[in-house]
């Protein structure tokens, strides 16, 4: 079973798909400022221990800032943290995704090297456009597990030259 984790919340628009972004949509319905980026409760959620000294969050799947953008800048102070105990917790593979794809290097550890073995990172792209300019970075990109998710899918996109070292590609 997957778990999700959510060390920070709210996000900026930043491309053409933003505009149908499910975070948006559901704090105006729940009047919250989704401009407002904050640390949640369930920042330390990976570590957090139970009296025997058990994780209090199962090995597996995370999905990893779902109401975020993982690489959004007003984050930066936190994610380094956020990468410490992602490496903590070798027994779960951590899944994020991003529209911030060219921030990428600017936002990773020291130790990343070729990647982590328990990182899963997923460029979103929603037309042509955004796909030629975001997965020519991404393609190069020191990434262990790659994965592309075409959403919200506004335009037609041919991936055909960019799916070299791609794990998945969801539409």
């Amino acid at each position: 079973m997957a778990s999700m984790w959510d060390p920070w919340r709210g996000c900026h628009r930043c491309s053409d798909g933003c505009l149908y972004c499910y975070i948006h949509k559901g704090d105006a319905k729940r009047s919250v400022n989704t401009d407002d980026i904050v640390k949640t409760s369930g920042f330390s959620k990976p570590i957090d221990k139970k009296k025997n000294g058990e994780y209090k969050m199962p090995s597996g799947l995370v999905y990893v800032c779902f109401s975020s953008d993982f690489l959004i800048e007003e984050a930066d102070e936190w994610r380094m943290e956020c990468w410490q105990m992602i490496k903590e917790r070798a027994d779960c593979t951590f899944l994020f995704l991003t529209k911030r794809i060219d921030r990428f290097m600017q936002c990773i550890p020291d130790d990343w090297g070729s990647g982590y073995d328990n990182v899963v990172v997923c460029c979103t792209v929603e037309n042509q456009k955004n796909a030629d300019r975001k997965l020519a970075i991404f393609k190069d990109l020191p990434i262990k597990h790659k994965q592309i998710t075409a959403q919200p899918l506004i335009g037609d996109i041919d991936m055909g030259g960019y799916l070299d070292g791609i794990e998945c590609v969801i539409v």
